[in-house]
């Protein structure tokens, strides 16, 4: 009789472990399809234990014929397993390497289109020069009204284009870039900058990193319905360690998996979230770390990259 127990709990716990692992892979790429999954699984369960039943009460004809139904039911289930598990990952691999590489590809016709508003705008500081000489000889004939009109235009030309000055021309790219397309929706910035104008580390991965982490916050900040809205960015070097903090708030609702990762509150999911893991794969290229901390109301980013210089 113990056998009996015995055999009935061996084949029931692993094919319920094989349930467990086929369940977490299909949830993750079929979700919608789960109650489809689990009727299936239990069917075919209902089919073991029918055979495990013949096995133990009937002649000796079904119970081989039972105990190789049972034996094939298993292997077979923990084949396909294998089998499933591995073309799953490939498929992830594949998807990731697709929007990694697509990421990669944005953030290098970005920062070509940041370099070229820089160079514009290096280019208005020279025209302020000589508007500045204007502005003087106005001055010299006291026409206060033309000075004022003056005066007003420049100010509007200006504001808000140029807020990060480190002489370091990835940095100041992406920051301006990201400061202009969050001023209209009321996103304000505190910049805390003390980096020199160059490092040893790839400008595209540098706009890849700061892009990524900026973007999170700015999502961040337009989920809040009241509150302030404002994003904090630090850069510092320190023992040749580049330290690179983004602090914003938020509205309280993170989204974690199992594992405590996070996860994009995006509609089409598949197809985002790929931010904070392409974050990580550029900072294992380039010898670095990264951690998210958070409260209630403020999520706080922190990357390190070593020996930058």
């Amino acid at each position: 009789m113990t056998w009996r127990i015995l055999l009935f709990l061996v084949i029931n716990l692993f094919y319920l472990f094989l349930g467990y692992g086929y369940f977490s892979i299909f949830l993750k790429h079929h979700y919608k399809r789960r109650l489809l999954f689990l009727g299936g699984w239990t069917v075919l369960w209902f089919m073991i234990l029918i055979l495990y039943y013949c096995l133990i009460y009937g002649n000796n004809r079904i119970q081989i014929l039972s105990a190789c139904g049972i034996f094939s039911v298993l292997l077979v289930s923990s084949v396909l397993f294998g089998f499933y598990d591995r073309i799953q990952e490939d498929v992830d691999d594949r998807v990731r390497d697709a929007m990694y590489q697509q990421q990669l590809e944005y953030y290098s016709r970005q920062y070509e289109d940041i370099s070229r508003t820089q160079q514009e705008t290096r280019k208005m500081r020279h025209e302020l020069k000589n508007q500045y000489i204007l502005i003087q000889a106005l001055a010299e004939k006291g026409d206060c009204a033309a000075i004022i009109q003056m005066m007003s235009q420049m100010h509007q030309d200006v504001e808000g284009l140029v807020r990060c000055k480190t002489g370091n021309l990835a940095v100041d790219a992406v920051i301006n870039y990201k400061i202009a397309a969050a001023l209209e929706d009321g996103i304000q910035f505190d910049l805390n900058l003390n980096i020199p104008t160059q490092f040893d580390i790839n400008d595209v991965k540098l706009c890849g990193l700061l892009g990524n982490a900026i973007d999170n916050a700015i999502e961040a900040c337009r989920r809040i319905q009241n509150g302030e809205k404002r994003i904090q960015i630090s850069m510092a070097v320190q023992k040749k360690n580049l330290f690179i903090e983004v602090k914003n708030p938020y509205d309280g609702d993170l989204v974690q998996d199992s594992k405590g990762k996070l996860l994009t509150r995006k509609e089409q999911a598949a197809n985002h979230g790929f931010g904070i893991s392409i974050m990580e794969e550029l900072l294992r290229n380039n010898y670095g770390t990264m951690e998210t901390v958070w409260d209630g109301r403020e999520f706080c980013l922190r990357m390190i990259l070593y020996m930058v210089i």
